[in-house]
């Protein structure tokens, strides 16, 4: 369902205005950061399980 926005007196944002406006580079780069975090943490868990079936 679409509000009327006219009868407010105010315009819809396009995708990349509305990123702009609410911080969207900040928030793409807390989840560059947060994907990076979650690599190096499988990367470590993989060497774990490989040390302990090796022996």
């Amino acid at each position: 369902m679409k509000a009327d926005m006219s009868a407010y007196g105010v315009t819809e944002l396009a995708p990349e205005e509305a990123s702009a406006i609410s911080g969207g580079l900040f928030w793409g780069v807390v989840w560059a950061a947060v994907t990076l975090l979650a690599f190096v943490a499988a990367t470590i868990a993989e060497g774990v399980v490989r040390d302990k079936i090796q022996g």
